[in-house]
């Protein structure tokens, strides 16, 4: 009999997929999201919310109704809920539809679940795991309500830790430290998932699957802080994050036929970023590119600029390629305020002084 080949896994597949082992070897572990009967009846034909309801019914199924929990479309009972079951010595993992519609809520891990530890003198402690779908450059559905880009209210709150995979595996892992962090060391993280990433199979052209990846196993954990890498070039070094490395892969192929060698930093972790084992990684390369698909202003963009000018970068070896301080717009504008495969093949060729031609 022919040995079985691994099976290849869009984003979302892997994600969830990584749900099963988790919940059935931690019994600690909740559950709990909007109510998958309101998902189908309010986005009745978007692929994404019909695969979130029959993922949500298999896990209840196996599960039970008590670890897997239907919620009211009610990001602050969401939350709330999690800091209850927390606060009883589970590990709650919570779901949040989109990142906009967590501004509402979000006193609920800033004046509540990041601040207790620090309240009590770490007498007390609400651990969680709270996925958040975000981020720009969906299609066929959006506006500012469903398409968001801001992330700074997450960045700036004490001891709350944010991660943010471009692919599948990725996913897997550091969802996998996230349940152990809140689990083993009682930390608050959110994993902030590009919801545009989560059907796409492709990387470079329609049909070649490389958006794709295996199962990396129960084991496969990425830690804070370290980061991903792809090319060891030294033209130039691009710096990037969840939609962002898609984006910057499929640049890099225009900016190396054009001579350029370059290297891809994928940071993976939003917060508690090691800027020493980043400088190591881009100090050799003439040009330093940091692409970000978040808001000019409160990006991770400027922390990452200060970080390697601290470090003894020059300037003029520094660039950065954001979204505009702007709402994300509807329809056909809906990726015009956010950065694009031209604009950081543009970007580039002006940081190391090349002709666009």
């Amino acid at each position: 009999m022919a040995e079985s080949l691994p099976q290849e896994r869009r984003f979302l597949a892997a994600l969830n997929d990584d749900s099963w082992p988790e919940l059935e070897h931690q019994r600690s572990l909740e559950s709990a999201g909007l109510d998958p009967e309101a998902l189908v009846e309010l986005f009745e034909s978007q692929l994404t919310s019909r695969q979130l309801d029959l993922h949500a019914r298999r896990l209840q199924a196996q599960f039970g109704p008590h670890r897997v929990i239907d919620t009211l479309l009610d990001e602050q009972s969401i939350l709330g809920l999690g800091i209850g079951l927390a606060q009883s010595g589970l590990v709650p993992i919570l779901e949040i539809q989109f990142l906009a519609y967590l501004h509402n809520a979000e006193d609920q891990l800033r004046g509540e679940a990041a601040t207790l530890s620090f309240f009590s003198d770490g007498q007390y402690t609400n651990p969680m795991v709270v996925r958040i779908a975000g981020l720009g450059y969906q299609k066929g559905f959006g506006g500012h309500f469903h398409n968001d880009n801001a992330i700074a209210v997450l960045r700036d709150i004490p001891g709350l830790l944010v991660a943010c995979p471009s692919n599948g595996a990725e996913a897997v892992g550091l969802l996998q430290e996230a349940v152990r962090l809140a689990d083993e060391e009682q930390r608050v993280v959110v994993l902030l998932e590009p919801i545009a990433r989560y059907h796409a199979r492709d990387l470079l052209e329609e049909g070649d699957d490389r958006g794709c990846c295996v199962d990396p196993g129960p084991d496969y954990r990425l830690p804070v802080g370290e980061l991903g890498q792809w090319g060891e070039g030294r033209d130039l070094a691009i710096v990037s994050y969840g939609n962002g490395v898609h984006l910057s892969r499929q640049a890099a192929v225009r900016l190396e036929e054009k001579g350029i060698a370059l290297r891809l930093i994928d940071l993976r972790w939003l917060t508690a970023i090691d800027h020493d084992a980043l400088h190591r990684r881009v100090s050799d390369c003439s040009g330093i590119l940091v692409v970000d698909e978040c808001r000019r202003s409160g990006s991770p963009s400027e922390e990452l600029i200060t970080g390697l000018v601290e470090r003894g970068v020059a300037g003029e070896r520094l660039a950065r390629l954001t979204a505009e301080d702007s709402f994300i717009a509807l329809g056909p504008a809906a990726t015009v305020t956010l950065p694009s495969v031209a604009g950081i093949v543009e970007r580039a060729l002006a940081l190391l002084g090349r002709s666009g031609a």
